[in-house]
């Protein structure tokens, strides 16, 4: 196995982050006919998509022997791990709300967000960004549980929510 540089680590933690703002697009559109299901995926995303901006520019404040170190493996190792879901398969395995609050809660849980936790702590010289970035991470984890549309909370309703496409 090649060594992998910290500049490829961001490279995987980009890709990853990337791969689930796709993700939670496709649940809202498979959600679309529960517009408030559908927005709440579309903020889920959105963020995704901010994780993936704060990533790029913590990267692009490294100097060139930063990037050019040695990733440390265990990050290494989940960040492959999280770029191996496939975005069309979960999709498809989506079959009702349920489904989805399972996948979803399964993503916020997973190498994705240990990855970008590790990146900001050792990557970020700035303790007030380092902050801002794990209270919006550990806010955007519990959003799922805390925000989502009160009607959907309960499994039995989000069974009866038939995803669509």
């Amino acid at each position: 196995m090649a060594d992998v540089t910290v500049a490829e680590l961001f490279e995987m933690a980009i890709g990853a982050e990337k791969a689930a703002e796709e993700l939670y697009h496709g649940l809202a559109a498979k959600f679309a006919h529960h517009p408030e299901v559908a927005d709440f995926w579309k903020e889920y995303a959105a963020e995704e998509n901010g994780h993936a901006q704060w990533l790029e520019r913590i990267r692009n404040g490294l100097s060139q022997d930063e990037l050019a170190a040695l990733a440390d493996p265990t990050m290494l190792r989940e960040a492959r791990a999280a770029l191996q879901v496939s975005v069309e398969r979960a999709l498809a395995q989506v079959h009702d709300l349920e489904d989805a609050y399972q996948l979803v809660g399964e993503l916020e849980n997973s190498e994705t967000n240990a990855v970008f936790d590790f990146l900001i702590t050792h990557f970020s010289s700035d303790a007030k960004t380092q902050a801002f970035l794990r209270a919006q991470l550990k806010e955007h984890i519990g959003r799922l549980m805390i925000d989502f549309p009160t009607r959907f909370r309960g499994a039995a309703m989000r069974r009866r929510v038939t995803a669509q496409g």
